[in-house]
């Protein structure tokens, strides 16, 4: 708090004159860029957009050490070079493991008279193998305790209560299941919403030998339902995933500081998506890589030199969680690097409306002055306190203590839009608004902007 009171009383004693002077030369900077990306006659205008469809049409589905992925990256990287930031390069992650998931399947055998296919997808790193059984219905962990499931097929149907309570069951009931004597694993997909969309993501593979499969929410109320009546269920469940060694890489591009070079804040998505679908990606996390890409852009183009550096990361494999991912991989080798701040786009780019951040109290007031008084224009000015985390950039986090910062969107507190097509093949083109990227990258742009030229140290307690 004394840093922030320091601040305003350096302004307001040392003459109206100076406050004027830089609230006026920062106010035109926040202008400049929201000028230039929300003119319909600049060239930034929708230029997220439509950078990204490029790149979703394109390219498809980016799965970690894929071909496709590997394309996606190359193009990437050129597409940047071209951009003139002050240096731009790609680092190599070591010798990686990936998956593929092959054919997969699961088939309705009774009480159905003619066998019928149901929506499925294999969960992230499901060995290949075949189970046919009677379905056992549970509704939590707890219940699974209480049911006798050796020699039968388990069908997790929990209760949509937001993500982190439902990603359990994705990650850990193949694990329970098998242990309490089950031959295969079915989960309620992870979803709020559902239109006969399957939703993959981790499990915990190394500790399961059987298949492990999500299948819709329709479908696993319905098979519930016929439980309930004392129909009898079995299902045939096929899986063909496999490993295999390939390789991967992460695309980094900065701004160089003007007067505190070595002081950095990075910002960034993860380039990696899921296989689910012929766009899957364009949102989790194609979005959330552009717009920090163009928000890095219009700096440059604008020809605004901040004080310190602002550095962009496209990060590789979030999806897959191994320990030598993309986001590992950069704390390991850059973090002895002052890092000032981690800002992360990971949840959506609908409409922003603040930021979220995880740090030392004096900082969060910084933060907060900031954006109190130069994003109310964009309405982009609320700021959450201890609320800043995400994934790859808190790996930074946990290994350096470096803040956390991430931008607040439109959606429920549960995120339900957001997950209504979350690791599905509806994470599509057709769910991106232009204009919402727009304002995303304005006030990305913005708040790394305030940031980076801050006056003087920067508190970091």
């Amino acid at each position: 708090m004394k840093f922030i009171i320091l601040l305003v009383f350096i302004f307001s004693v040392n003459g109206v004159m100076l406050r004027s002077v830089k609230d006026k030369v920062t106010e035109n900077v926040i202008q400049q860029i929201r000028e230039q990306v929300k003119n319909p006659q600049s060239e930034y205008y929708n230029s997220a957009y439509n950078r990204l469809a490029y790149y979703v049409d394109t390219f498809g589905p980016r799965m970690w050490g894929s071909e496709n992925m590997a394309d996606a990256v190359d193009a990437l990287y050129t597409d940047i070079e071209r951009m003139g930031f002050d240096n731009v390069w790609k680092e190599g992650l070591e010798n990686i493991t990936s998956w593929e998931r092959g054919e997969e399947s699961v088939t309705l055998l009774d009480p159905r008279t003619i066998p019928q296919k149901l929506n499925m997808i294999g969960l992230g790193w499901t060995p290949a193998g075949t189970a046919i059984g009677e379905v056992e219905v549970v509704h939590s962990f707890e219940e699974l305790e209480g049911k006798d499931v050796k020699g039968k097929i388990v069908l997790f149907n929990f209760e949509w209560n937001g993500y982190g309570s439902a990603v359990a069951y994705r990650y850990g009931g193949p694990v329970m299941a098998e242990k309490a004597g089950a031959i295969g694993t079915m989960i309620r997909s992870v979803a709020s919403v559902s239109i006969a969309s399957p939703h993959t993501g981790m499990t915990d593979y190394q500790n399961i030998k059987k298949p492990a499969v999500a299948i819709t929410v329709e479908d696993a109320d319905m098979i519930d339902r016929m439980r309930k009546r004392g129909q009898t269920v079995r299902v045939e469940i096929k899986t063909g995933g496999r490993q295999y060694q390939t390789r991967s890489d992460n695309i980094l591009a900065e701004i160089k500081g003007s007067k505190y070079p070595d002081e950095i804040l990075l910002m960034g998505g993860h380039w990696d998506s899921w296989d689910v679908g012929s766009q899957t990606g364009a949102n989790d996390d194609g979005g959330g890589v552009i717009v920090c890409l163009e928000a890095l852009r219009i700096l440059k183009q604008l020809g605004i030199k901040p004080k310190r550096t602002i550095r962009f990361i496209a990060w590789s494999g979030e999806e897959m969680g191994q320990n030598n991912n993309g986001a590992s991989h950069y704390a390991k080798h850059h973090g002895t690097e002052n890092h000032i701040i981690a800002f992360e786009s990971d949840i959506g780019s609908t409409k922003p409306y603040g930021f979220g951040i995880t740090a030392g109290q004096q900082f969060t007031q910084l933060v907060t002055y900031l954006a109190q008084q130069y994003l109310t224009g964009i309405g982009a000015e609320r700021v959450y306190p201890n609320d800043g985390e995400s994934v790859d950039s808190g790996i930074l986090a946990e290994q350096t203590g470096t803040p956390m910062l991430n931008v607040r969107i439109a959606d429920n507190q549960n995120h339900d839009f957001y997950f209504t097509y979350h690791h599905t093949a509806g994470d599509s083109m057709w769910m991106m608004n232009p204009q919402d990227m727009d304002d995303n990258v304005v006030a990305i742009a913005s708040i790394m902007y305030l940031i980076a030229d801050i006056d003087g140290p920067i508190p970091k307690d």
